[in-house]
């Protein structure tokens, strides 16, 4: 059984398929044994599976590509490819991310170093379409967060957990469930919590993999009514569950909208869309937060905003 499957759920961009597959080549081929290299492909086109055939003759490990017809959905195919791996940990890699030169080496070195951890969070880049980083996330020592500590940071920082970051033992899965259908595009957030309830976290000073932002990726789509109020949703059921606490939850509520939604209006201002902009940042007013709790960076970031938006409406 390998250690680790890295995992891609494929849809229609070939050429960001070849670079991910690539960036896990750089598995040096002693170790390519103790991973296994997936491909879940939703894609309505013949490029990727021509990518796969021509990369995976260079690949000494275990290796599995299935063509999915009709197409999966999006969190149908992460919990594909979860279903199919072998490996006794997972980690999901997006086609458009790719992992920093020589991090599967690096992240078995880790798993083997903590044997008992079920949850790790390795750093992340966040870069371009072009490659260029636009943030560092990673820690500057190891961390380990109790299942409360991980609740607050995940339900605190909209960006606490990146995908490619993530590597979790299989069996979690299988024991509390995979990405929900159902509720769209917030079935990872509504799973990173389900897991740090259940096992907390190991956060990793180690940067493994490169987060690309761009305009086609789905998280362009999360800004509106339904996902605002899917997350509220999420943060009603932690209340009633009484995972934390009622004034650290709207603490972390508050904080966690503002970062959402402010960062969803400055992705709208960098595409030079004001109107989208301005439609996103009037989400605020969707939900019911206490600004006393709010940091004071979100009350900075939403005053400039709010100015800046405003004299755009004024111009127009």
């Amino acid at each position: 059984m390998p250690l680790l499957s890295i995992c891609i759920p494929a849809y229609n961009r070939p050429e960001w398929l070849k670079r991910a597959i690539l960036s896990i080549l750089t598995t040096p081929i002693e170790q390519q044994h103790q991973v296994e290299l997936i491909v879940s492909d939703d894609s309505t086109i013949p490029a990727c599976k021509q990518i796969v055939d021509e990369l995976i003759v260079n690949w000494h490990g275990k290796h599995h590509y299935c063509q999915n017809t009709p197409s999966l959905g999006m969190a149908g195919n992460w919990n594909h490819c979860i279903q199919i791996a072998s490996g006794e940990y997972v980690l999901i890699l997006h086609d458009d991310d790719y992992l920093e030169a020589e991090a599967p080496g690096k992240i078995l070195e880790t798993l083997q170093q903590h044997p008992n951890e079920s949850a790790l969070l390795f750093g992340v880049n966040v870069v371009t379409s072009k490659q260029h980083i636009q943030k560092q996330q990673v820690v500057s020592e190891l961390e380990q967060l109790n299942p409360e500590k991980a609740l607050q940071h995940l339900l605190t920082d909209s960006s606490f957990i990146r995908f490619p970051g993530m590597v979790v033992r299989r069996n979690v899965f299988q024991e509390i469930g995979y990405f929900d259908k159902a509720i769209g595009g917030i079935a990872d957030i509504q799973l990173w919590l389900r897991i740090c309830q259940a096992c907390g976290l190991l956060r990793v000073p180690i940067t493994t993999a490169n987060y690309t932002v761009h305009d086609g990726a789905l998280t362009m789509n999360m800004f509106n009514p339904d996902v605002v109020k899917g997350l509220d949703q999420i943060f009603e059921d932690v209340q009633s569950q009484q995972w934390l606490s009622s004034e650290v939850l709207e603490k972390c509520k508050a904080n966690y909208f503002h970062q959402f939604i402010l960062a969803g209006t400055v992705r709208y201002i960098r595409a030079w869309n004001l109107n989208k902009a301005i439609e996103v940042f009037n989400l605020l007013d969707q939900i019911k937060l206490q600004s006393n709790q709010l940091k004071f960076k979100w009350k900075l970031v939403k005053s400039v905003l709010a100015i800046f938006l405003s004299l755009f409406n004024d111009s127009g």
